[in-house]
């Protein structure tokens, strides 16, 4: 089983954590009914998992929970961070020295704006997509350049920081229950969701299929 995944050009999704399995949702929801205990086969716990998902009792889902450790640009985290639910505990370049490492989108990522979604980009690059490339290493070059010397100058890091691009790689742990989690990845992994944030959702996904396969096979059909 994976347990790290790389994404992008410096980044990766690691779980490093989880509580519950995949008959916990069952157990749970058979408190209802005073019979938590009860033996059950994993094939009556799967169907009973099933029916829970698909019908949208999200409680005893709760009781699932996942601990991510992930590395990625901070445009990205800001996305992920509007998922209010979740517990975040982030690197502060306030106390420590930010890595040299900013995102550079590859040359088949250098894509125009799309015509149809304010906010998307369309399937078709621009026309000097490699120019664009390396426009991206010079800014970012340079705003490190000026983030040391600054630094070197003894300016307090927490304003040295300011210079840095929103491509400059942060990392946390990321923790919150599975249903709130499968809700994340919902929206996030939909063909209109910003590229680099997919890569995420992807990963985080293939990290938890495995350990969850009943309540995801489960998720799944209702997408």
């Amino acid at each position: 089983m994976r347990t790290e995944i790389l994404c992008l050009d410096h980044g990766y999704v690691a779980l490093v954590d989880v509580m519950g399995s995949d008959r916990t949702p069952a157990q749970c929801a058979r408190t209802s009914f005073r019979n938590a205990d009860a033996d059950r086969t994993a094939e009556q716990d799967a169907k009973l998992t099933d029916y829970l998902v698909r019908n949208r009792h999200t409680t005893p889902i709760e009781f699932c929970q996942v601990r991510f450790y992930m590395k990625m640009p901070i445009f990205v985290a800001r996305q992920l961070v509007r998922h209010r639910t979740a517990s975040i505990n982030e690197v502060s370049y306030r106390y420590v020295r930010a890595a040299r490492e900013f995102y550079v989108p590859h040359v088949s990522r250098m894509q125009r704006k799309s015509e149809s979604n304010k906010q998307g980009s369309s399937s078709e690059t621009i026309d000097d997509p490699a120019t664009a490339a390396t426009m991206f290493h010079w800014i970012g070059k340079q705003a490190f350049d000026t983030y040391d010397e600054l630094l070197n100058m003894g300016l307090a890091p927490e304003l040295a920081r300011a210079v840095l691009p929103c491509g400059t790689y942060t990392e946390w742990y990321w923790q919150n229950d599975l249903h709130n989690t499968l809700h994340m990845l919902r929206l996030r992994l939909d063909p209109h969701a910003q590229y680099e944030i997919r890569v995420y959702a992807e990963a985080m996904l293939e990290l938890l299929e495995p350990v969850f396969p009943t309540i995801i096979e489960s998720w799944r059909k209702t997408l």
